[in-house]
């Protein structure tokens, strides 16, 4: 087996080729690779595990495992395919099965490919019998799951192979995995942003200024570092517009209504029910699109002393609408029965992504970069709420992250409206 060192990095050379019967680390059962975003980790290491399974076995089978089945196929089948089939590797994709068949050297072997999004996901892979398995973002998957992968990892000679990046200090893979690395005889290996040869210098400063708090230590850094404080800690003063500077801000697309707005909604019923009018803009040049929340509604049935139905608040946001031509209507995924009343109303309507976690390091991401603009003038409860939305400090200490249930409607309309319209790699890139 030969291997072509040129394109790779130091680290990158590392997760390649740590299982060879001439590496140091042949012995151990598995590796983990962590630490910043866009560091070269994932492709490297879907590349290193199918080339150690053809290597090693033939007539078994693997797993590739994703937070989904179709971020799997997106972060490792696709790239990999094209990288495998230039290296002389038979690959069939059998995607309505789920799996890929691999050929090589007279070698044949099975790799299906498994979504871990929830507890229920651990259902389907109950059955398997593997001689490995990779998990690319593990630490965004439920333990149930990648438990269960690894128990069906029977075959003698069996490695897992993991890739993240970091979370809060108490995660159940940091403390079961990451910190008993040694203990499970695993490769450890922390990867940074200098790792990855494809990035530029510019590139590398331009993530650095990408991020701030949190997100720069877990991002850039690569540290399981505990969240806690104000949630978007870094908002740019340039954020915040009134209606008098209005026409300076706004792209003359969406003051023409060249460009239609969409709406994203946070139901309450004691609590405040909320609905954002926001725009969706990208600008020539620049990759990564700028949202502009021009208006909000907000009803406060606390301060109101007096809770609306589903009708009326249909009726409210019929009359809250400037465009007739929107593009639709954003809603809290657990609100069904709102849902159900703008739907029989004819509205055009959707329910939102609802990963928290993710969703907030995008929002915090594009403050940061100055990409989000908030009329402050009309917007009065957001502007609020973005002061004293906070990290719930009592659970992090027990290793849930999670936000306060406080002072988060405002919030958790938009991170539903930028979240639910925009993937994270036209923000971060692959990652």
């Amino acid at each position: 087996m030969s291997f072509k060192y040129s394109p790779f990095s130091k680290k990158q050379l590392q997760l390649l080729t740590w299982w060879l019967p001439t590496s140091p680390y042949n012995k151990a059962n598995g590796v983990i690779a962590e630490g910043a975003v866009r560091a070269g980790k994932t492709v490297i290491m879907g590349l290193s595990f199918v080339m150690w399974g053809m290597a090693t076995f033939s007539g078994v089978n693997f797993a590739l495992c994703g937070k989904t089945v179709s971020s799997a196929r997106r972060n490792i089948v696709e790239p990999l395919s094209e990288l495998l089939k230039m290296r002389g590797y038979k690959v069939i994709d059998r995607k309505t099965e789920g799996k890929l068949i691999v050929s090589h050297e007279g070698n044949i072997n099975i790799f299906y490919i498994f979504g871990g999004k929830d507890e229920s996901s651990a259902a389907l892979i109950q059955g398997l019998t593997l001689a490995g398995v990779l998990f690319d973002e593990v630490a965004l998957m439920p333990r149930s799951f990648v438990e269960q992968a690894i128990a069906r990892c029977s075959v003698e000679g069996a490695k897992y192979w993991f890739n993240c990046n970091p979370e809060g200090p108490r995660h159940w893979f940091k403390v079961e995995h990451v910190d008993k690395a040694k203990e499970r005889k695993y490769v450890r290996l922390h990867f940074n942003l200098e790792d990855n040869p494809s990035l530029s210098a510019e590139t590398i400063e331009k993530y650095h200024a990408m991020f701030t708090g949190i997100f720069y230590r877990r991002f850039i850094l690569g540290e399981w570092a505990f969240a806690d404080g104000v949630i978007y800690s870094s908002i740019p003063e340039s954020t915040f517009y009134s209606n008098d500077q209005r026409a300076k801000v706004l792209p003359i697309k969406v003051q023409e209504k060249d460009v239609h707005p969409f709406y994203a909604a946070d139901y309450g019923t004691t609590n405040p029910m909320v609905y954002l009018e926001m725009y969706k803009y990208s600008k020539p040049g620049d990759s990564i699109p700028y949202f502009y929340i021009d208006r909000e509604y907000c009803w406060n049935s606390a301060e109101r002393f007096r809770q609306k139905t589903d009708a009326e608040y249909v009726s409210d946001f019929k009359d809250f609408l400037t465009d007739p031509r929107y593009k639709f209507l954003i809603v809290d995924p657990s609100a069904d029965s709102l849902y159900v009343a703008h739907q029989q109303a004819g509205m055009r309507i959707m329910k939102a992504k609802n990963d928290v976690r993710p969703g907030i390091s995008m929002v915090s991401t594009l403050f940061s970069i100055g990409h989000i603009f908030i009329n402050k003038d009309e917007c009065p409860n957001l502007v609020a709420e973005l002061g004293l939305y906070q990290w719930d400090a009592k659970k992090g200490e027990k290793g849930i992250e999670e936000p306060i249930k406080q002072n988060d409607h405002s919030c958790d309309a938009m991170r539903y409206g930028i979240f639910t319209t925009t993937s994270k790699y036209e923000v971060f890139g692959r990652v």
